[in-house]
């Protein structure tokens, strides 16, 4: 009952040299999100941050490559963390 529901993107692309600016939609059900990358489609993904806001920015990335982005969504409830299930997965390629 305090599963929150998988984020929804609103965008993903990169700005400046080397950087990713994600952007999704707020949960209000959510206390936070972490955010998972891969250079593979579908396997490899690591968690590379937990964020209470609704976008970040992934710096220090190599050039001309395409990166994999996909979020969770979680609530924090007297102590116990309830994750969502993955959102779609989304992709950059790097300025």
């Amino acid at each position: 009952k305090y599963t929150p529901s998988a984020p929804k993107w609103k965008s993903i692309k990169s700005v400046r040299k080397g950087t990713a600016s994600l952007v999704w939609k707020k949960n209000s059900k959510a206390t936070g999100y972490e955010i998972y990358m891969s250079t593979k489609k579908s396997s490899g993904y690591n968690k590379i941050a937990t964020v209470k806001k609704v976008t970040y920015t992934k710096k220090k990335l190599k050039r001309k490559k395409t990166y994999y982005f996909k979020l969770k969504a979680y609530k924090t409830v007297s102590g116990t963390k309830y994750r969502s299930s993955f959102s779609a997965v989304k992709k950059v390629k790097v300025k």
